[in-house]
């Protein structure tokens, strides 16, 4: 399997997506495990409490488009990236 490669500013705004998860949850998620990092992901994505889901978006805007198409091949639910259109 290969490995989930993260930015400095992915891997902060991951940093504060667990931080928050574990005070919520209590559970401990181990970042140099690629499939914990996925179960954070999906579970920041579903989560009721706004904070959570807005270090999610955040952590979605420093990716690139070929990083958000791997994570939706993965399973996380990734909405489309915004564009911005000229008027």
């Amino acid at each position: 399997m290969e490995a989930l490669l993260f930015s400095q500013a992915s891997l902060s705004r991951l940093v504060r997506i667990r931080r928050r998860l574990e005070e919520e949850f209590g559970f401990e998620y181990r970042l140099a495990d690629r499939h914990q990092i996925l179960e954070l992901l999906t579970a920041a994505s579903a989560s009721p409490d706004r904070a959570i889901r807005r270090d999610f978006h955040e952590f979605l805007d420093t990716l690139d488009s070929r990083q958000r198409t791997r994570l939706q091949n993965l399973g996380i639910p990734v909405p489309e990236m915004e564009t911005e259109t000229e008027n």
